[in-house]
């Protein structure tokens, strides 16, 4: 008699996600969950890396976060294709004071930083359930900047752009009809083209 059980499927593994730093390994952890979850990809958690001294600004007392995508795209290994730091640090590019989280457009590398998504506006600290929501949003939100999305004029799409805490916090862990589209046929596409 036949054994008809399902084999498990496994995916392959597409994206890293790279602990940097002091980043808690269950934040690395719900990132990943998550990352796997709505994505529908493999993924593997990657060990420590420290972040590159290079980074740090001295008279901003924060990080560069084109200095951290640069030492995560250089940690890119096939078989994956894309590559997630998760930090604690305080993130910041030239034009803004601070950025919860970076990309490049098309690119191999994004970044999440925990830093500013403990307190909420009013000063006070952020409930678990509020914080781990906005670590997902934000690591989601980044990925998908790797696969070439940009940001949604769909105020309940997860790619509207956010810069305060209280915007993000309205945002749903959904991207829009369009946007989840676009993601579905650019993760699609054969490992090489992208």
């Amino acid at each position: 008699m036949e054994d008809r059980r399902e084999e498990p499927v496994f995916l392959e593994p597409v994206v890293s996600v790279c602990p940097l730093g002091d980043a808690t390994a269950v934040d690395v952890r719900v990132v990943a969950a998550n990352v796997q979850a709505v994505f529908d990809l493999g993924v593997d958690i990657l060990e420590r890396s420290p972040l590159p001294e290079e980074a740090f600004l001295a008279d901003r007392r924060q990080y560069d976060a084109a200095a951290v995508l640069r030492h995560l795209d250089a940690m890119v290994r096939p078989p994956f294709r894309k590559i997630l730091g998760v930090t604690t640090v305080d993130l910041c590019i030239p034009v803004f004071t601070h950025v919860f989280g970076e990309a490049h457009l098309g690119g191999r590398a994004a970044v999440v930083s925990s830093f500013r998504l403990r307190t909420n506006e009013n000063g006070f600290k952020a409930s678990i359930e509020t914080y781990t929501h906005r670590l997902i949003k934000v690591a989601l939100h980044e990925l998908a900047h790797t696969r070439n999305l940009v940001h949604c004029d769909n105020p309940r799409c997860l790619m509207h752009f956010s810069p305060k805490v209280n915007h993000l916090d309205r945002l749903p862990i959904l991207f829009c009809e369009r946007c989840r589209y676009l993601l579905t046929q650019d993760w699609r596409r054969p490992a090489g083209m992208g």
